[in-house]
Parts: C-alpha cells; structure tokens; sequence
C-alpha cells in the first residue's frame, strides 16, 4: 500500500492510500510499436518507462483502489469509476485523471474509490487504444469487467468515444444491461453531458466544484 498526497485547495491535503492491480507485460516489438505512435505524433513520452511499476512494463491495470479519511457524513463509503482506459498512474504515481476522480468522490462525500474500465490498457489516449488493436479484436471485444469489484453505486465517466471502435455501443449497452442488476448507474454531467474526468474535460467547466452526478434513468446511445 502507498501514500499520496492530493491537494484539495490551499489550505487542505488528502492523504490518500493507493494500491492498483496489474496483468501481463508489453514485450519489447509492443514498447517499440507504441513509442512510434507517440513520436509520430509529436508526443514527447518514454514509452517504456511511464508503464514500469518496480521495473516491470505492465500491459493491464486491472483496478485501483485509493481511499482517504472523510470528515464528511457519509464517510466509509465507497464510489466505483469506469473510466475508457487507464493511463500511467499506479500505486506510486498519481495523474491527473485519478486525482480529479478523488477530489470529486471527496467533493460528493466518499471516501474511496475503485477505477475500472472499458480497456485494460495502460496508454494515454483513446486513439492510441485503438491503433493499438487490430480492428477484428474490437469488432469481437467483450469487456471484462467484474461486477464484483464495484460498490453499489457506478459512475460511467469515459466521455466522448473514439468513432473507429465497431460495435461500442452495443459493448456498452451490454455491460450496464449487467451493471443494472444490482448497481445504480451515475454519470459526471453539466447539463446531460457525461464528462471524462481529464484536467482539460473539468476545466472547461470551471473545476471540481462545478461537476455533480446525474443518475441514469435508462441505457441510451452513449456515443451520439
């Protein structure tokens, strides 16, 4: 288990105790292939060391988990996050999409929550996901997502999908068909629009404060 340290305004920082879950590793033609995408785009990031936790490159983070003390009323609960996919951040290293997600469960009154998502793998940036897979992988993906992992109440927060994914509304539907049975579902939304948890996604809105959660009524088309 590891600390880190979350500023909540200038006069406040959360202690909060991290631990993530990994599976399999990139081999080294995947680190290579990536890095390409990365340069070809002009993006300035080392690959291969952004996905190392205790020097191995980690393919999947399969969950995280980060709780902190409350002083809230409804402390002692927990909040579940389904996010498109994860980014660099592990036990030890903190970014900016799980430090929103910890200042908005704090903000709401929770003092815990568990991050799954759509795709397990650990590249920044829904386009890079899917020059990552070949096509025929997405058009058969099912997600692996367990239900069991989730507390009662599920904030879907993946924003606005990459168009080039076949079939994700139907992955979708499926999953929160699933979800449905024994969990709430929420969305992160300023007037109907379900918001990723990005820095650039909040602040457009003028910050933490100004997000709140919408419960969804019914499964709809999550990507018109």
């Amino acid at each position: 288990m590891y600390s880190w340290k979350i500023k909540i305004d200038k006069n406040k920082l959360l202690d909060v105790k991290v631990n993530a879950s990994f599976s399999n590793t990139f081999n080294k033609k995947e680190l290579k292939q990536i890095q390409k995408f990365y340069d070809n785009k002009g993006k300035k990031i080392h690959f291969e060391e952004k996905v190392k936790v205790d020097g191995i490159c980690y393919k999947n983070r399969t969950k995280l988990i980060a709780s902190w003390h409350s002083e809230s009323k409804n402390s002692e609960k927990a909040l579940g996050l389904i996010m498109f996919n994860p980014s660099f951040a592990n036990q030890k290293n903190s970014d900016d999409t799980v430090r929103n997600a910890i200042k908005f469960a704090n903000k709401e009154g929770y003092n815990k929550i568990i991050v799954l998502n759509l795709f397990p793998i650990r590249i920044s940036g829904a386009d890079f996901v899917c020059k990552y897979y070949p096509k025929e992988y997405l058009k058969n993906y099912k997600c692996e997502i367990k239900l069991d992992d989730l507390p009662e109440k599920v904030v879907l927060c993946w924003g606005k999908l990459p168009k080039n994914i076949p079939d994700i509304d139907s992955i979708i539907e499926k999953l929160c068909s699933e979800l449905n049975k024994n969990k709430t579902l929420y969305q992160i939304t300023d007037e109907n629009f379900q918001r990723h948890l990005s820095s650039p996604s909040v602040s457009s809105i003028g910050g933490i404060e100004q997000l709140k959660l919408t419960k969804i009524q019914s499964i709809y088309k999550f990507n018109k």
